[in-house]
């Protein structure tokens, strides 16, 4: 008994280079505030987002929520992604800067792509959270006696060794 299937609609498998194809997409119409930013997303994906405290359920309420203004120098870069293929899906993880003008913002990605009924890549699910930069661990201060100490110990290694010629 064999069983026929509906022909599909889809566009061949989810590949690490269609999916690199979408990344580029996805930076370069974030960075030009290019509305087909927004195309990029499936109709019914979901958001969360920095500038929301709520899921957002749909590719048109996150672009009435989220402007791309024009003529803001706006560069992203996106760091070290990783693209795991599931099936007809991709999962995408990165670390994304973003610079603002003068302002620079670090975060955390999470990007679920899928085909459309047309076979096209979309994201249907960004989840966007913040990325504290580690800074330099402070030291503690140092009493003048410990720096008293320290000095009177290289003097006497000097002494001892002597100095070059």
């Amino acid at each position: 008994m064999t069983t026929a299937s509906a022909p599909s609609t889809r566009a061949g498998a989810v590949t690490k280079e269609s999916v690199q194809q979408l990344l580029a997409k996805y930076s370069s119409t974030y960075d030009s505030s290019d509305p087909a930013y927004f195309g990029l997303f499936a109709h019914d994906a979901t958001f969360f987002v920095l500038s929301s405290p709520t899921r957002i359920d749909s590719r048109e309420e996150f672009q009435r929520m989220f402007s791309l203004p024009k003529g803001t120098a706006r560069r992203s870069q996106l760091l070290s992604p990783e693209i795991r293929l599931l099936g007809d899906a991709a999962l995408v993880s990165l670390h994304c800067h973003v610079a603002v003008d003068d302002v620079q913002q670090y975060t955390r990605e999470t990007l679920v792509v899928t085909r459309d009924t047309h076979g096209e890549l979309r994201i249907s699910h960004l989840h966007i959270s913040p990325q504290d930069m580690p800074g330099a661990p402070e030291s503690p201060a140092k009493g003048a006696e410990e720096i008293s100490v320290l000095e009177e110990r290289t003097a006497t290694a000097a002494a001892t060794v002597g100095t070059p010629k």
